[in-house]
């Protein structure tokens, strides 16, 4: 989404997520010059837990098809399911890949982090699985916009 489109939709009343974004300090001063950020979520998970999670992905490199050793493994170890051709790892989702990208991450989000935790509008949540995870974020972001519905109808 533009940015015109996002001032505009919240022009017209409506609420927006923005995931991923902003992801460097220019942007979210770029961002706070047209919009008022007031709920920011912050997803904690463990290096170990997100480089266990990427390194286990094995793709089928003909066809796309994406196989995980956690959750989708393929019926035959190193094998397509429907091929019998050969996974492959792509160099991306190596331990020692991923390590560096989550490194790079950290160093460009931790200011944003704190430039948000001194707004006061940041939530932290911290975890390894996303089905204990969700369901607290769903009641904090629940409760917000309740909260926002209050003081909406109240004035």
């Amino acid at each position: 989404m533009v940015m015109k489109d996002a001032v505009e939709a919240i022009k017209n009343g409506q609420s927006l997520l923005l995931d991923g974004f902003p992801r460097t300090m220019e942007q979210a001063v770029a961002l706070d010059e047209q919009l008022d950020v007031d709920m920011v979520i912050n997803l904690c998970i463990p290096n170990e837990t997100i480089i266990e999670r990427i390194s286990d992905r094995w793709i089928h490199p003909a066809s796309g098809r994406v196989y995980n050793y956690s959750y989708k493994p393929p019926k035959v170890t190193g094998m397509d399911d429907e091929t019998g051709e050969p996974l492959v790892q792509r160099d991306d989702d190596k331990p020692e890949s991923v390590l560096k990208r989550l490194n790079k991450y950290e160093e460009a989000t931790r200011p944003l982090v704190q430039y948000y935790e001194e707004k006061g509008v940041i939530q932290t949540f911290r975890g390894t699985q996303s089905d204990v995870i969700y369901p607290e974020v769903q009641e904090w972001l629940g409760e917000q916009l309740a909260e926002d519905d209050v003081e909406a109808n109240t004035i």
